[in-house]
């Protein structure tokens, strides 16, 4: 199975364990689920599904990034606590993601729970000398390692403007370098609710060092795929593959993984832009399983516009599989089965299995003398994760 490697910039054949681990950063919970979040968390979903077909074990693991300056900023607007905004909005996103049929991840850890881990973790680059402190805040310190800017391959200046418009602070004064980046925030306030008491002082923890200390605790020192979309990619999983491996683990990532955006009228979907299609919207006016087929109609690395019309073009195919799973026999499943694995194990091809998947269903639609057609095709459907709907023969 080959994989375009972020790291590398080329395809890798994947690394198979005894268990594939896989670790996709979550959200922050404070808006509605869109189809950007849908695309990215889909494209996970595709590739754990094939890795199962495959027999292998596969743990599976999506953060909530319910600690992040947005969401306490959202919670204010709105003057309500952090973590009730948080675990609303979590609930609307795993009710999305469920009616897309993505399978439930084997854990979904938030920061919140798990706040002392994460201090001690900031505690361990302290004692081990990559991070300093700096008014009471603590700072991881690139300059102490020399690998920094490889994941990304960016340039200096680059990193610096992604760093200023994604959360970063290069203008501080009194850092040793503009890329070193926040560990701990210390906080004054003690009515402050996102605050917590810890021997690296009273405060809350930056947002990288969340998913190091989350995917160490929950998948072990080296992670088989790390994912997220391409927006990750600087500063986030740069800065978490720093203070990863200057903790020891090296590797770390094994293979990196990341999913282009869906855009809307030529931008990327983001709740700043404001330019989001809802998922519970789509889902309230199309069948879900035709919504994930249309998202699937795009590929993870190169994703693009959102195309209203890709939904009745689903919806079509969707009609013509009702009918095909009644069908009692057709052209012999094989080969088409043998295509769709072929596709998803070359760097996750989805619109080249969906284009089997018409293939297939228009050829047990003109008939045939294999009788084990129509379960191949349910084979397909289910390997795709494309959910029978109630009207289906043997749903």
């Amino acid at each position: 199975m080959n994989l375009y490697d972020t790291a590398t910039g080329a395809r890798r054949a994947l690394e198979l364990r005894d268990e594939t681990s896989i670790y996709v950063c979550g959200i922050t919970p404070y808006d509605s689920a869109h189809l950007g979040h849908a695309f990215t968390f889909l494209t996970y979903d595709l590739l754990r599904r094939r890795l199962e077909d495959r027999r292998q074990r596969v743990r599976l693991v999506r953060n909530i990034t319910d600690v992040d300056e947005p969401l306490y900023a959202k919670a204010l607007e709105l003057d309500r606590h952090y973590l009730d905004l948080a675990q609303q909005e979590t609930v609307a996103f795993q009710d999305a993601m469920r009616a897309l049929n993505l399978k439930d991840p084997d854990a979904e850890p938030r920061p919140s729970q798990h706040i002392e881990e994460i201090a001690d973790t900031v505690r361990e680059l302290l004692d081990r000398g990559y991070a300093y402190e700096l008014g009471g805040d603590t700072y991881f310190a690139v300059d102490e390692f020399p690998a920094f800017g490889e994941l990304s391959g960016y340039g200096e200046r680059l990193q610096t403007n992604l760093a200023r418009s994604r959360g970063g602070d290069p203008d501080r004064p009194g850092k040793r370098h503009p890329l070193d980046f926040l560990l701990w925030r210390s906080i004054s306030d003690p009515a402050d609710p996102a605050a917590w008491a810890s021997p690296v002082g009273y405060g809350r923890p930056g947002w990288h060092i969340e998913c190091t200390t989350l995917s160490f605790a929950f998948l072990g020192p080296t992670i088989c795929v790390h994912g997220g979309g391409t927006d990750l990619i600087f500063p986030h999983h740069e800065c978490e593959r720093a203070q990863s491996m200057a903790l020891g683990r090296d590797p770390f990532v094994r293979q990196w993984m990341h999913t282009a955006p869906m855009t809307l009228g030529g931008e990327k979907m983001s709740k700043s832009v404001g330019n989001m299609v809802f998922v519970r919207d789509l889902v309230k006016e199309s069948a879900p399983a035709a919504v994930r087929i249309a998202l699937m109609m795009y590929h993870y690395r190169t994703g693009g516009e959102w195309r209203p019309d890709l939904l009745g073009r689903a919806a079509d195919l969707l009609d013509g599989v009702k009918h095909a799973l009644g069908r009692p026999d057709g052209p012999d499943p094989r080969p088409y089965l043998g295509a769709v694995r072929a596709a998803l194990d070359d760097d996750l091809d989805a619109p080249e299995a969906i284009r089997v998947l018409q293939a297939m269903t228009s050829s047990v639609l003109a008939g045939g003398s294999h009788e084990g057609a129509a379960a191949g095709l349910a084979e397909m459907l289910a390997l795709l994760g494309v959910a029978p709907t109630a009207e289906w023969p043997g749903a």
